[in-house]
């Protein structure tokens, strides 16, 4: 398997050691690439000379909005579910993927643990390769998740009994974790190490000056995602009649706009996702950890795109219900664009209550808690 290397760089004071970390992140849409860029973002506030060496296939640019200081090395380290779409996975074509990829190459476990020797952790999210080469490399472990692929693939097994051997083997590398922390909103229970609220990227623009940018005027601003994805909107040509809403669909494969008030913004964009959210008065999503946080930080209205086969979907929902006034719509209901019709009903929703706190905060925390004190930079 052919591992590349890029580097991005900040000038680091050579009064400090350099701390060397390994990050397995799991492919499997952008929210635990995220999750894990807020986390390395929390630890680099308090520890600049944290140097991150990520290890996954999610494009480099989506940690370089964030960070500017990493080593990003292109290695397919997880499987996850193969997607058909957005709201849609693949179980025939994941079970295949998932035969050839375990167990895992000792050979590629043991070139890999030669790359990350002098790390002092290796971070997983949700990524169990990671925590095999650490056991191999002989460094301490941390498991960062809010489910965990072998609890995903449990609700599959009734339909697809060959995922078994691949829950147990997962389940026993989860289990060999160092230090394991749970994130909200949480799909399962049990021991941990730390339990913590919602990690999210930090919002960095004021909603005015965002809403600025996008020329959206005195419109509502209703935001459109299904987290980096491709799906086919069908409804979008039935979005410029309504005259008084700015729709802007992120993560779309290139920029353009229709109309004045239906705006295709790219992947790439100079907008940070956190920022757009903030700008926003209603989000309509699939249901993802990633745009869940980042409404729950900024306390953003949310209706959430039904996945009833995928296990996460349900307690992201109910999170929502509770914390965010969030509702739930059905694919059909969504995909014909039916929503139009309630959307006036659905933005009087009052925003909820900002978060206080970041759970990257907390993690951070205990990391250099467990790195030691002498790295903590003032």
């Amino acid at each position: 398997m052919n591992i590349s290397t890029h580097t991005v760089t900040s000038p680091i004071s050579m009064e400090h050691d350099i701390i060397e970390i390994a990050c397995f992140i799991t492919p499997h849409g952008f929210g635990h690439a995220t999750r894990m860029t807020a986390v390395l973002e929390a630890l680099q506030k308090q520890s600049p000379t944290i140097h991150p060496h990520l290890f996954t296939t999610v494009p480099e640019s989506l940690f370089a909005e964030t960070l500017s200081n990493f080593s990003y090395h292109s290695l397919a380290c997880d499987i996850g579910l193969i997607q058909k779409n957005g709201l849609q996975a693949d179980l025939p074509a994941t079970i295949s993927r998932l035969q050839e990829f375990l167990p895992f190459d000792s050979s590629l476990v043991k070139e890999l643990s030669e790359k990350i020797k002098g790390s002092r952790l290796v971070l997983c999210d949700i990524a169990p390769l990671g925590i095999a080469v650490a056991r191999e490399a002989g460094i301490t472990s941390v498991l960062i998740e809010n489910f965990t692929w072998d609890w995903i693939y449990k609700a599959y097994l009734p339909d697809n009994p060959a995922l078994l051997p691949f829950i147990e083997s997962f389940a026993t590398h989860y289990k060999q974790v160092d230090l394991h922390i749970r994130t909200e909103p949480a799909c399962s229970t049990g021991n941990t190490d730390l339990n913590c609220g919602p990690i999210f990227r930090n919002i960095r623009s004021q909603r005015e000056k965002t809403r600025d940018k996008l020329n959206c005027r005195n419109k509502k601003l209703i935001i459109i995602s299904m987290g980096g994805i491709d799906l086919e909107l069908p409804f979008v040509n039935k979005l410029p009649a309504v005259s008084d809403s700015f729709f802007l669909l992120a993560g779309q494969k290139k920029t353009r706009q229709i109309g004045d008030n239906v705006l295709l913004l790219s992947r790439d964009s100079a907008f940070y996702h956190p920022d757009l959210i903030n700008a926003a008065n209603l989000v309509i999503c699939k249901s993802g950890y990633s745009t869940v946080a980042e409404c729950y930080q900024a306390g953003v209205p949310i209706v959430t795109v039904g996945r009833t086969t995928f296990p996460e979907s349900a307690v992201l929902e109910q999170f929502c219900a509770a914390r965010l006034n969030g509702h739930t719509l059905r694919q059909e209901a969504f995909l014909s664009g039916e929503w139009i019709k309630s959307l006036d009903k659905l933005c009087l929703n009052q925003r909820a209550v900002p978060a206080l706190t970041n759970g990257a905060d907390s993690v951070a925390e205990l990391l250099l808690c467990h790195l030691g004190k002498k790295f903590l930079i003032k």
